[in-house]
């Protein structure tokens, strides 16, 4: 893995706790029938939630896509023939 990889497995990782908390509150307080309505505060909640998470998700993409082959620059030897 190079360097930009594994900053980015680790600041999407770190982004998962807080994008979790927000999912999990969020949801808490959405379906909330108590005495105090919070519903309008679990719907910012859920909404953080999935920017955070989308910002999560984006950095798990561009550490783990895989990238297409560099084109043959011509300096290493050749390829092996084929066997006949």
């Amino acid at each position: 893995m190079r360097a930009s990889q594994i900053v980015a497995v680790i600041f999407g990782a770190l982004l998962l706790l807080p994008g979790g908390c927000c999912l999990f509150f969020g949801a808490m307080f959405v379906g909330d029938t108590g005495g105090m309505d919070f519903s309008g505060l679990g719907t910012m909640l859920l909404l953080i939630a999935a920017a955070i998470l989308g910002v999560a998700g984006l950095l798990f993409w561009l550490a783990f896509r895989k990238r297409p082959p560099l084109p043959d620059s011509g300096l290493g030897p050749p390829p092996a023939a084929p066997p006949a």
